[in-house]
Parts: C-alpha cells; sequence; structure tokens
C-alpha cells in the first residue's frame, strides 16, 4: 500500500459530506421505484447473462444477478423488510460512517436503530439526530465501536444491516462472529457491499484516469501502482474517499464464494443473494481482453465472472 498505516492520520472528527445529502442522493422518489419495479425482470435476466451458467450453479439455490444501478436503496429496504418485519424491531447498523443510512430504516418505525462505527463521525451523527426529532422520527443512537467487539448485550437486536461496509472488514469472519452474538437466535443480516475486491476499482481507487486503468490495483506492481496513486491521489481526500482506504488498507479482499464460506462457517445460512454486476467491466473485457485473461490467471481461484461482480447483496439467517 502506499503508506504504512502506522504513519496516518485520518481526522474524522470533521467531514466534508454533508449526511442529509447523502440520504437524499440515494433515496430515490417514488416514480424512479416504479419504474426500476417494472424494469427489474429485465434487469435480472441481463445481469445473469452476463454471468456464466457455471458460476451461477455454484452460488445458493435462487442466486439472481442484476445490472448496477438496478436495485435502488428504498427497493432494498422493501427486499428487507419482506424477509423479516421492521416495525418494532431493533435494528443495529454496523459500520454506519455519517448516519446517514439510519434515517433510511426510520419509515419502517423500528423499536431502535443503533449505529456503530469505527471512527467517530459526531458532528454528522448530531445533524441526523435532528434532523430525525424534527421530522417526528424515531432518534436513532450513534457510538464509536470496532465490529468485532461491540458494547451491546448477547442477544439486543433483530437485525444487523450495512452498505458499503464488507468489503472493509480487514477480519470479517470476527465481525460476523460477533454479529451472531448481538443478535437473537434466527435474528438476520443484511448487507450489500461493493466494489468487491477483485471487480474493477476494487481497491476504491483504481478506474482514476480512465477505464484503462480499472484493474490497475490487481495488474500492477507495488511500486508502479504506487507511482499511479500519487499521481491520481487528490490533494484533500475525504475521510470516506478511496484514497483514504487504500492507506488504510481498508480491504477485505474477498471475491463472492469467500464471503459465502465466512457466513456459513460463522453459523449463518444464505436466504437471499443477488450478484451485481458492473457494466463498466464487462466493457473493459471486450476492449482489452488479453488483459482481462491475464488477472484471471494471476490469482489462483479466480473466474472471470469475479473480475464482473462489482457487489453482492445478502440476506443472512442465524442458524444452530
Amino acid at each position: 500500500m502506499p503508506k504504512e498505516e502506522a504513519n496516518i492520520q485520518v481526522d474524522y472528527s470533521t467531514q466534508t459530506t454533508d449526511p442529509i445529502a447523502e440520504y437524499n442522493q440515494f433515496y430515490a422518489p417514488p416514480w424512479k421505484l416504479g419504474v426500476m419495479a417494472l424494469l427489474r425482470p429485465a434487469f435480472y435476466l441481463q445481469g445473469r447473462l452476463s454471468l456464466s451458467p457455471a458460476f451461477l450453479r455454484s452460488m445458493p439455490a435462487g442466486t439472481n444477478a442484476i445490472h448496477q444501478h438496478g436495485y435502488p436503496l428504498k427497493a432494498r429496504r422493501e427486499w428487507v423488510n419482506k424477509r423479516t418485519p421492521l416495525r418494532g424491531s431493533k435494528i443495529l447498523i454496523q459500520g454506519t460512517g455519517t448516519g446517514w443510512d439510519a434515517l433510511s430504516w426510520l419509515p419502517f418505525e423500528p423499536q431502535s436503530v443503533d449505529g456503530v462505527d469505527l471512527f467517530s463521525f459526531q458532528q454528522s451523527w448530531d445533524k441526523v439526530r435532528s434532523y430525525a426529532e424534527s421530522s417526528g422520527l424515531l432518534v436513532p443512537s450513534f457510538s464509536v465501536s470496532g465490529l468485532e467487539t461491540l458494547p451491546f448485550a448477547s442477544g439486543s437486536f433483530d437485525l444487523a444491516v450495512s452498505d458499503a461496509v464488507f468489503e472493509h472488514c480487514r477480519d470479517l469472519e470476527a465481525v460476523m462472529k460477533e454479529a451472531k452474538r448481538v443478535l437473537r437466535p434466527g435474528g438476520f443480516v443484511y448487507a450489500t457491499y461493493g466494489p468487491m475486491w477483485f471487480c474493477l476499482g476494487g481497491d476504491h481507487f483504481s478506474g482514476r484516469g480512465g477505464l484503462t486503468h480499472g484493474y490497475n490495483h490487481l495488474e500492477l506492481d507495488s511500486d508502479d501502482y504506487r507511482k499511479y496513486f500519487r499521481e491520481m491521489q487528490l490533494a484533500e481526500e475525504d475521510a470516506q474517499s478511496g484514497g483514504r482506504y487504500v492507506e488504510l488498507d481498508l480491504f477485505s479482499k474477498l471475491k463472492t464464494s469467500e464471503y459465502l464460506d465466512v457466513y456459513r462457517r460463522c453459523g449463518f445460512k444464505v436466504i437471499d443473494l443477488i450478484l451485481e454486476v458492473e457494466p463498466m467491466a464487462m466493457q473493459f473485457r471486450r476492449e482489452f481482453p488479453e488483459r482481462f485473461d491475464d488477472i484471471v490467471r494471476k490469482y489462483p481461484g479466480l473466474t472471470a465472472d469475479d473480475l464482473l461482480i462489482k457487489g453482492n447483496f445478502v440476506i443472512l439467517q442465524s442458524i444452530g
């Protein structure tokens, strides 16, 4: 990585991203949700056709695939609500960041929402709480904690949720074991995560400078990657930008099958799984087929499909 983690000083006490604006950016208007719902069967078909039949057969029964942007945030919340009713539930947000995502769960009238993050985003959390209170909604709670050692009693929650978090967990197994501890028996986990490490832009940085750089984190040797990083790094990277993630090496570096193995080992079964396909990755494959195939050969056990899958949307249930 470009720098040693011990030398990185990141100030998370202030953030450049307004959590309310971030929430509004992700929350699609009703008309768009309706259009997306009508088009979703076509998106699913397109997604499945983008992946190999053998890869799809290796996934849990009922796994679907969809192209990027085909499943907006509100639709994902409804997806969870169909599997486990959210009204009156106790929700833990794993890796809440600025806390914007807490707002997306409040319309479902949960009993409680507790967000935790490794870093303090206090100013943003205060804005979220004030917004919820002024809107007549449940006021969420926030605290600083690693996901491997949560400050809650066993069985405290019905549901643990996260968006764009698991790809940053270097010890995902410890995170999932702790999630199982704080969930009630039979409790659920909802998670969406990506871009995944082996997809285009999997380091949340490669791709700066154009499509030809999309897999730099996989193609380049250490020295060339460092040079690329220095050339493309912004003078000031936001606390949650790709540049910061690279500096801190905050990546799980897992592919889909490895995530599923972790869930199984930690006592969860897959209820639903959707594979999100990245159109830009498919374009890279068309324009640079030899380079694409070289990446597949470079990493043992990697498949071409792994290079195309940007994210996983998953609902798990605790068993045992």
